[in-house]
């Protein structure tokens, strides 16, 4: 960092006066890339409060943080004045539980959820291809939205077996799971997964 460039002296003091810092695309509540939104959903389920700079609006710190770390993409993360990384390197520590270390919170105790999946969900799950080091990943937000996809199994996800079929299901998200059943409706040109969760607040 050049002593005499203020971006880059707004940026320090940024990363130092922030206990947590996410440099992002947009807010946290409207995040304005795909990546941002999934860094933010997962430091939502981690912590109460977080320091956030949106770049887009600040073409001159969208360019400064990449300069700043030497790191080619946004969003960033900083905790404790130490860059943590991107999307990908803070997906990949929640999975393993080292993201909870890094933000200095516990790994949370949560049991097993119990899930139902219906025969129409396992027909569908049982035609979709999935390499062997990966799993049918159910993911729920804070929020109660549903990701549910192909994706690496983490040390610290639980396996949730109904019907023949194996869900992937990280810790978070289990606290929220107990209990879900998973459908599958096909009507016409409407068709897709439904998800009915005794959770969700009403």
């Amino acid at each position: 960092m050049a002593p005499e460039d203020p971006v880059q002296q707004e940026i320090d003091e940024l990363i130092k006066s922030n206990p947590v810092v996410l440099f992002m695309k947009g807010s946290p509540q409207m995040p304005q890339c795909g990546f941002s939104a999934t860094v933010v959903g997962i430091l939502e389920d981690v912590l109460d409060d977080y320091h956030t700079v949106d770049v887009l609006s600040r073409p001159e710190i969208r360019s400064g943080i990449k300069e700043y770390t030497q790191w080619p993409t946004v969003p960033q993360l900083y905790v404790k004045g130490e860059f943590v990384g991107g999307c990908d390197i803070i997906t990949e520590m929640a999975g393993t539980g080292e993201l909870y270390d890094a933000l200095g919170v516990e790994l949370p105790e949560v049991s097993e959820p119990t899930i139902k999946i219906t025969d129409t969900a396992r027909d569908v799950f049982s035609d979709a291809p999935c390499p062997d080091d990966q799993g049918i990943r159910l993911t729920i937000s804070k929020q109660f939205q549903y990701q549910l996809g192909v994706g690496p199994i983490n040390a610290t996800d639980f396996r949730v077996s109904d019907n023949g079929i194996t869900l992937t299901i990280d810790r978070m998200s289990a606290g929220r799971a107990d209990g879900l059943t998973i459908d599958f409706e096909s009507d016409g040109a409407q068709s897709g997964f439904r998800i009915n969760n005794p959770n969700e607040p009403h």
